[in-house]
């Protein structure tokens, strides 16, 4: 026939090859369709399509001209010229929807690998199986360091192609999947961008989304914008002038008052900071593994707040690093820091001690007559440096165990990164970009192994220099103070078991140990298996049942402010321990959680701040009774000398004043 001919028939449902001057046509057979924008036949589809007859075509480029196999049948490799061709399609398909271009969809909650393949059930943990494929729920975290995540983005991208355009060649993934977890604090990982690689939070980045995007800095686990400069500086100048002016008052305090024979207001400010600092420092540690699902907004505004009460040392350097990257802290530099104040205390305590001896023993040889008192200065000035050291070590002991535990090889977590649990990682639970299997962190594991001579060294040491000091053995019978009091014994002594009664000198070591190994078991085996919550669990119990046993505390208000730090940490501790998901809980009962929790963790610092309230109007409200009380009978003695004046004048002329109030306090009315 014609070429004009043939060019007719190829829109038509034909294949015509021109040859010269002719054109050699024949009709679509079956299993095709003419395409009259190819201008020829092309088979049906791979999916739900076949074609059972001869010549068939389409003019519309959207309209396939094949027919649909029954609902839940396909065509496997397409081209399908009989509906016996469709066979069934593969376990865990929807068969009740027709096929379409792949192998049936999947059923809900399932997803394939292969577009042609079967369905699997979807993994009830982390995963969101829709459009049968797998992406992340919001909570959960995975890592494609292993593999090419293009590839399967690009799988992907095939399955959301709902027409035969869809690329041959990624139809399948072959690559093993990551391993799925759930993040520590499931409202960091947002995955709400749509990437299929999931997303952190605003603020927060890393493994896990724990660690801290430019531009914010980490309290608590929680990251906080960056301040201003000059915001930082007021914030920094208003804490620095408020420590030194209360430095300054308990000096002052203590100078005047260290002659009594009671507690100074001195005694009673450090007992009370020994409590507040022995609970925040402990629950520093579990404020982590608390559930988010409670207070994660709410907690992290008061959070910054409470990191103070920790008197953590490398916390100062945490906001600076918001303008110098070179300040910013990992648990290396953090153990540096935190090893470096005991062993800086050390040298410097023992050079001055040299240099002391040294100067002591030059005046003997000589026989300077300022012997006695340059000994006698020599001897307060080692007093106060030893309370000094004493008071520095005391209140970053906690800070730098927790520092020390941090390195420790049962602190590192393991994580297998695909499902297959071919490609495996060590990391550090405190800092998730940090590799445990390097060389670099095998020394600083080392070194903390021998940091740990202090853990155990500091206390025992303190222990023994109680015992050998006579102090404590001096007991008064109708006294109720645990050490002996007054300008004789050494301040360290009365730092150490001023607030304690005579038998249990040695309970402040008992509060070291307690804050130690509630600390180490949460740090070094984490908060959620179950040998690290029975342990911490019940070493709750056994440090609130002995202090509420032996009440060792002289004054009833402190014992009371010590219990309620005891109970408050039992019941973050059980909370912590049993989860609510949020879909199982109400807004109600989420709202009446936060509360409670908020309650708890204020509560301690919030006794404290209402006792001196209270003590403050007190002090007031008697000032002002006082001079109410002196003004008014001023006041009456003023009206009774006017009235007598005036009734006696004219009959003894003036009266001599007397005053209504004597010298020495007596009332006379002169008549």
């Amino acid at each position: 026939m014609s070429n004009d001919l043939g060019n007719l028939l190829s829109d038509k449902g034909f294949n015509c090859v021109i040859q010269d001057h002719f054109a050699n046509c024949t009709s679509c057979k079956v299993g095709y369709y003419g395409n009259s924008s190819l201008r020829r036949c092309i088979p049906c589809p791979r999916g739900g399509f076949y074609q059972d007859e001869v010549g068939q075509y389409s003019t519309d480029n959207n309209i396939i001209q094949c027919k649909q196999c029954n609902n839940g049948t396909f065509v496997k490799e397409g081209g399908g010229d009989s509906p016996l061709k469709c066979q069934v399609c593969p376990e865990g398909t929807a068969k009740s929807r027709p096929a379409m271009f792949r192998a049936c969809f999947c059923q809900e909650n399932y997803y394939r690998r292969a577009r042609f393949g079967e369905c699997k059930i979807c993994p009830d943990v982390g995963m969101n199986c829709s459009n049968d494929y797998i992406t992340l729920k919001s909570g959960y975290y995975w890592n494609w360091s292993f593999t090419d995540v293009n590839i399967y983005r690009k799988f992907v991208l095939n399955l959301r192609t709902f027409n035969d355009s869809y690329d041959n060649n990624t139809i399948n993934f072959t690559e093993p999947l990551p391993m799925i977890f759930e993040c520590p604090q499931t409202f960091k990982c947002a995955n709400d961008n749509g990437n299929i690689e999931g997303n952190c939070a605003k603020g927060y980045s890393g493994w896990m989304c724990t660690a801290c995007q430019d531009g914010f800095f980490s309290i608590l686990g929680y990251c906080h914008r960056c301040p201003k400069f000059w915001v930082f500086l007021v914030q920094a100048v208003g804490i620095l002038c408020a420590c030194i002016c209360f430095a300054v008052y308990l000096i002052n305090s203590y100078r005047r008052e260290k002659a009594k024979e009671d507690r100074s207001i001195v005694d009673i400010a450090l007992a009370r900071c020994k409590i507040l600092l022995g609970f925040y420092q402990i629950m520093g540690k579990m404020f982590n593994s608390l559930d988010t699902v409670y207070w994660s907004e709410t907690f992290k505004q008061v959070s910054e707040w409470l990191d103070l009460l920790q008197f953590n040392i490398s916390s100062v350097l945490i906001k600076p690093s918001c303008f110098v990257r070179q300040l910013i802290l990992t648990p290396y530099t953090e153990f540096i820091i935190g090893i470096s104040v005991p062993l800086l205390l050390s040298v410097f305590t023992t050079i001055v001690y040299m240099v002391g001896h040294v100067v002591i023993l030059r005046l003997r040889v000589v026989g300077s007559p300022t012997l006695i008192k340059n000994e006698s200065r020599f001897k307060k000035m080692k007093n106060r440096l030893l309370t000094a050291n004493l008071l520095i070590l005391f209140v970053t002991y906690t800070s730098t165990c927790n520092v020390t535990f941090a390195l420790f090889r049962p602190a590192c977590d393991d994580f297998s990164l695909d499902e297959n649990e071919m490609h495996n990682i060590s990391l550090l639970r405190s800092d998730y970009s940090i590799d445990c299997n390097t060389p670099t962190h095998r020394k600083y594991e080392i070194a903390s192994y021998i940091a740990s001579v202090y853990v155990i060294g500091f206390p025992a040491a303190l222990l023994y220099l109680l015992w050998r000091n006579p102090s404590h053995r001096i007991h008064h019978r109708d006294s109720t103070f645990g050490c002996e009091t007054g300008t004789n014994i050494p301040s360290w002594v009365r730092f150490l078991c001023e607030n304690y009664k005579d038998r249990f000198w040695f309970w402040e070591i008992i509060e070291l140990v307690r804050k130690m190994s509630q600390t180490f078991v949460v740090i070094l085996f984490g908060w959620s298996t179950p040998f690290s919550i029975t342990v911490s669990l019940t070493l709750a119990v056994i440090f609130l049942c002995l202090h509420t046993s032996y009440s060792p505390m002289k004054d009833k208000f402190e014992h009371y402010l010590q219990l309620a730090s005891l109970w408050a940490i039992f019941l973050n501790m059980l909370v912590a321990a049993v989860r609510v998901e949020q879909r199982y809980s109400s807004v109600y009962v989420q709202t009446a959680m936060t509360i409670i929790l908020i309650f708890l963790n204020l509560s301690v610092v919030s006794i404290v701040i209402g006792k001196a309230f209270v003590s403050l109007i007190k002090i007031i409200y008697q000032s002002c009774s006082c001079r109410c009380t002196a003004g008014l009978l001023l006041w009456w003695n003023r009206k009774l000398r006017g009235v007598f004046s005036i009734n006696s004048v004219e009959d003894s002329g003036p009266l001599e004043e007397t005053p209504l109030i004597q010298d020495r306090g007596a009332t006379t009315l002169q008549m």
